[in-house]
């Protein structure tokens, strides 16, 4: 059974070959499995992809944020824990995100929450990782540009605790900006604060899942979200 597969994929990939011409190493890219790049601090997923994760998401943030960007740890927790699913999903691994609407309630009961051991957040939640992301840098505009010119520029300091291993932390400091210095700024007369905020946010968040799930090459060279 197994040698007639092998013999059905070589006369598809002969097939291939006389319709592609000169163009068949080309083509052949797009016939084998893209190759994955690992995650950039620490994998969530069990080697065992039958085997259920589960990781809490844990922002604050340690600056005295504009009014655009009020909440805006909550919000961006929500979006990392969509983007942590769908690459999981992608990679048919069993990630599990609590859900940030529970997050945010443990917190609203806990008025010293900011102040709270990360490994105490993962024994309440049940928890195999806590992410503890501390937002340290948050900007909307291009510096010495009047805020006429929208350019996100975030800074986060990132730290993964194991819960079966916690004094095994793995931290790494996240910073990005968008758009990236390849393009200029986006201008106030072509996007809204709200709509650019909530743009930026969400690029933010796709990157911040690669350091948690292994993740397709072209998706980390991608200049924009656009």
């Amino acid at each position: 059974m197994m040698a007639m597969r092998r013999r059905g994929f070589l006369w598809s990939l002969g097939c291939s070959a006389l319709l592609a011409g000169c163009n068949f190493p080309s083509n052949l890219y797009f016939l084998m499995p893209e190759a994955k790049e690992p995650a950039e601090c620490k994998k969530l997923a069990a080697e065992d992809h039958k085997k259920e994760v589960k990781a809490v998401v844990w922002t604050y943030m340690l600056l005295d944020p504009r009014p655009e960007f009020i909440q805006a740890d909550r919000t961006l927790a929500g979006m990392l824990a969509d983007e942590i699913r769908r690459l999981s999903e992608e990679n048919h691994e069993k990630v599990t995100l609590i859900k940030p609407s529970l997050v945010e309630a443990y917190k609203s009961r806990h008025p010293d929450w900011q102040s709270m051991d990360a490994e105490k957040v993962g024994q309440y939640f049940n928890a195999d990782y806590v992410l503890n992301l501390e937002i340290t840098k948050l900007m909307l505009f291009q510096p010495d540009a009047h805020e006429a010119l929208f350019r996100g520029t975030a800074q986060i300091q990132v730290t993964v605790v194991d819960m079966k291993h916690p004094e095994d932390t793995h931290r790494k400091t996240f910073s990005d900006q968008y758009p990236n210095q390849m393009f200029s700024g986006m201008d106030q007369f072509d996007v809204t604060p709200e709509v650019f905020r909530e743009q930026f946010l969400r690029h933010v968040a796709r990157r911040l899942a690669f350091y948690f799930v292994d993740h397709p090459k072209r998706s980390r060279v991608m200049p924009s979200d656009e």
